[in-house]
């Protein structure tokens, strides 16, 4: 969530969905009667003075920021859906997630961030939109599973779920790497860092590394080189690349 801060420096005004929860760092309000009131209690030893507003509201970390809080499956721009879930694992128990789904002409296009409510789980609501899942994408949350669960999910998500392509990242763990990379076979894309999934209007989907497609010879060297010096320096050098090309 820390390159939030980036995202909003070019733009401020950019809707971001995000978990609603009672608590947060993305705002979040309760009524004032969830708490428990002593009017023997003098006012000035009161919350509020002992006039709490109907509706209690709290702050952000990012102040100015347009959050939508979700907490059910909504549509948020047409074909595009927001899945909440709440985890009910040991160690995220309680835990808000937002899933993203995409319903395209080839199937359902699932983005899963950490999966703690369980990538099953997740699939299983987003099969209500369109049950052909084209591809399933993001953390898997199973970076610490025994190998019986970490096959059983796998076989599942072929066999019962009928994922057509799997591109596992994050969280995943390298054991369910190398699991999903023999059940899913060719239909397996890497999803690294610095990686880019293109989905074909053929229902093709090929893993394609930036690293290979944006940076040759000592390109990558040079660019962390000046960004490490400074942003100016590097906005002169790519203005400078493309007046040359």
């Amino acid at each position: 969530m820390a390159g939030l801060n980036k995202v909003l420096e070019a733009n401020p005004n950019v809707k971001i969905y995000a978990p609603k929860e009672g608590f947060g760092i993305y705002g979040s309000s309760l009524p004032s009667s969830f708490y428990r009131k002593d009017s023997e209690l003098p006012s000035e030893y009161r919350y509020y003075d002992g006039s709490p507003p109907d509706v209690m509201k709290f702050g952000t970390a990012w102040e100015k920021a347009n959050f939508q809080t979700v907490d059910q499956t909504t549509e948020i721009a047409p074909g595009i859906w927001a899945i909440a879930q709440v985890s009910d694992a040991p160690g995220t128990k309680e835990l808000k997630e937002l899933s993203l789904a995409v319903d395209t002409p080839n199937g359902l296009v699932i983005l899963v961030g950490c999966s703690h409510p369980g990538i099953e789980n997740i699939v299983q609501v987003a099969a209500k939109i369109n049950p052909k899942i084209h591809l399933v994408a993001g953390g898997f949350h199973l970076v610490t599973a025994p190998d019986e669960t970490i096959n059983n999910v796998a076989i599942a998500l072929r066999d019962k779920w009928r994922v057509e392509y799997i591109a596992p990242g994050h969280c995943t763990g390298e054991p369910t790497f190398n699991a999903l990379r023999k059940v899913f076979g060719d239909h397996y894309v890497y999803a690294g860092l610095g990686a880019v999934i293109k989905l074909e209007s053929n229902g093709f989907i090929e893993g394609v590394s930036t690293k290979a497609a944006l940076f040759q010879n000592d390109d990558l060297t040079l660019y962390r080189q000046l960004a490490a010096e400074s942003h100016d320096a590097l906005h002169n050098h790519f203005t400078q690349v493309e007046h040359d090309h």
